[in-house]
């Protein structure tokens, strides 16, 4: 019964024109978060510079858009990494990304702006995942955001501070 709602419920869907296409992205979106969440974590070797928790009680986290753990950047080789915790959790969604900052961590939607920049699409949505850089100078990057890129809503930020 339910397999042949949620059917109608596509084929309706579908049959709409712009707002299918958002409603099939962000199901696809849900679908490759829900695999990503099983997967194994991965880490990155390397020296860590900087650390940060993420805010939980920023003004944009809320019961649907939410994260919580630690972020790292990690030198390996001549390279800049991106790395989140083993107790890195997020809410569910369909296209969350991560950005960098040489900025304060954002708290709230408003404050997304073109200061962000995107490093990429969040590929574990909990546990410890890591992401290359393209900047190669420590004080470009101060802070990190996880966004969702297609419903504008800010998950989770945290600023990165020197390790002591």
């Amino acid at each position: 019964m339910v397999d042949r709602f949620v059917l109608v419920l596509l084929l309706t869907v579908a049959n709409s024109s712009t707002a299918s296409a958002q409603v099939l992205d962000a199901i696809r979106g849900h679908a490759q978060d829900l695999r990503a969440r099983f997967s194994d974590h991965k880490k990155i070797d390397g020296e860590v510079l900087k650390r940060g928790e993420i805010n939980t009680r920023a003004k944009g986290q809320d019961m649907l858009h939410n994260s919580s753990g630690t972020w790292s950047l990690i030198k390996s080789g001549n390279q800049l990494f991106l790395q989140s915790g083993e107790n890195f959790r997020s809410s569910p969604g369909p296209d969350y990304r991560v950005y960098v900052s040489s900025g304060p961590a954002i708290q709230d939607n408003q404050d997304f702006s073109d200061k962000q920049v995107e490093v990429g699409r969040l590929t574990k949505p909990n546990g410890a995942a890591y992401y290359p850089l393209t900047i190669q100078n420590l004080n470009e990057v101060t802070s990190v955001l996880i966004w969702c890129k297609q419903f504008k809503e800010y998950i989770g930020s945290a600023d990165l501070l020197p390790k002591k």
